[in-house]
Parts: structure tokens; sequence; C-alpha cells
């Protein structure tokens, strides 16, 4: 009986011991704890995909040109995941976006134009130096096939002027296995771009027997762009482009277009691209790369 009585007294002294177990929620492991804490988690890997474009182009090599060139292109894309990269028209040159709001994005816009030598078009003309033409741009999307774009650039050297391009693009695709766009365009230059291709001050006249000519600020040239791509494999895929442009107004009117006979401006370009995927940690300056 005592030790009966010794058990019973065990078990009543046992039984709110039990019944805090059972209501008690089971320990942490410790392990699972150091695991979730922030310092801890890998950070998520962001897949980008990344698409490089070459090939040879036909152009002009300054606005005027009467010979078409054969010179290499090359263009970068870069997009995340799934979504289809985004459009870009041969004529954009480079563009780095400062911020974006909704359908409409803003940048910065660069691009080089090529040089004109003494001896190109009309022997005693003054050669312009290549430049780096430097401003802005924006662009804005009327649901998704309607592209409307604009852009001012300084020429910080070479011919030193300012011009502005005016454009819309009509665009069709199935994400990025084909796409096809043309849109007009509309070329502006102020009076100091005008003089240095199209004017002929009185030392060109009498090194060239042009007629002296100043051209004012105003149209430089109407042009046409479209293009088009197409996927062949999973990594690669051809694309082609064509721009059409007539020189109008005070640039149709200058004495060297009219000597030469280029008031019509053809730059045709073929290629092919690769695309590839990468995958960087989402921190740090990796969180620029979108």
């Amino acid at each position: 009986m005592r030790v009966s009585g010794c058990l019973a007294c065990l078990i009543v002294a046992a039984l709110p011991h039990a019944a805090l177990a059972q209501d008690a929620p089971p320990p942490a492991d410790p392990g699972a704890l150091q695991s979730t804490t922030p310092d801890d988690v890998p950070p998520p890997r962001v897949p980008m995909r990344v698409q490089v474009a070459a090939g040879p182009q036909w152009q002009p090599w300054f606005p005027g040109d009467d010979q078409r060139r054969l010179s290499p292109w090359f263009s970068l894309s870069r997009t995340r995941g799934d979504t289809p990269f985004a459009f870009g028209a041969p004529d954009d040159g480079t563009n780095l976006t400062l911020l974006r709001r909704g359908r409409t994005e803003y940048a910065i816009a660069l691009r080089r134009e090529g040089r004109r030598r003494g001896n190109d078009l009309v022997p005693g003309l003054p050669g312009i130096g290549r430049t780096l033409e430097l401003g802005g741009s924006i662009e804005t999307w009327t649901g998704d096939q309607v592209r409307w774009r604009g852009d001012v650039r300084k020429g910080v050297n070479g011919h030193n002027g300012w011009i502005s391009q005016l454009g819309m693009d009509y665009v069709r695709r199935d994400g990025d296995d084909w796409l096809v766009s043309l849109g007009p365009r509309v070329l502006l230059g102020d009076g100091r771009y005008q003089r240095a291709w199209f004017g002929v001050d009185d030392r060109a006249a009498a090194a060239t027997g042009l007629q002296r000519y100043t051209p004012k600020a105003g149209l430089r040239s109407l042009a046409l762009t479209g293009s088009a791509s197409k996927e062949i494999s999973r990594h690669w895929g051809v694309e082609a482009n064509v721009t059409y442009e007539r020189l109008v107004g005070g640039a149709a009117d200058s004495p060297i277009i009219r000597r030469v006979d280029s008031a019509t401006q053809l730059q045709v370009a073929i290629g092919m691209h690769y695309t590839f995927s990468v995958r960087l940690p989402d921190r740090g300056i990796f969180r620029l790369i979108r």
C-alpha cells in the first residue's frame, strides 16, 4: 500500500505538468531559428537575359553624303525572366534610362555622327570632325503597338549644333519570337547645325565655285524607318532594318546637295543576335541592373 500510495502521489503530482506540456508549443529548433535570420538567408538570384546583335550596315557616313559606305553595327539589350526585350528602333541611338513612369520613359540620349573630310562631296569644303551628340529623349506608348518618341541632342564637338528627332513606330510582335516595325521621322536642326553641313561661306565659295549659302534653322529631313527580327533557335535569331531619308527645306536647297544630288539618304543593315541568361544577386550594385 505504501508503494501504491507513493505511486498515486507521483501520478497526481505529474498531471499538471503533463497538461502544461500538452498546451505549450514544442520548442523550436535552434538551427531552424538561426537559418531564418535575414543575415543568413542568401539573397534571391534574379534571372536576366542578354541579347547581343551585330552585323554589317550600308549607310551614308554623314548628312548629305553622296556615297553609301560599309561599316559594322552592334547592339546590346537586356531583360528579366520571360519579359520580352524592349523595342528599339534602328535610329534610336544609345539611350540610358533615367526614369520610368508607367508607359513613359525618360533617358539620356547619345549618338555619334560621322565626319566629313575636306575632299568629300565637293573638294574645297571645310571638314567636319566626328561628333558626339549628347542630350535627352522621351518615349511613351499608346497601347502595345504604337510608340511615340522624341529627342534633342547637342554636338559637343564637330558640328557643335543642336539636332532633334521626332517619330512614331507601329510595332507588331509575338514576344521575342518575331517583331516588325514601321514609322515616320521628322528631323530638325538649329542654324549652327544647318550651316555646318549645308552652308557655304565666303571661303568655301571661293574654293569650290559654289554660290554662298546660309541656311536657317528648321527642317533637315523626313524619313521612314522599318525593322524586322525572327528567332531561328533558342539562342540565335536574325534581324534587318532599313531607313529611307529625304533632305528637305534649307538642307535640300543647299548648293552642295544640288551639286552632288545627294538629297536621298538610304541605310540598310542586316545581322544576327545571340541570347543568353545570367543570374545576379539581388543586392548591392546588382540592384541597379534591371
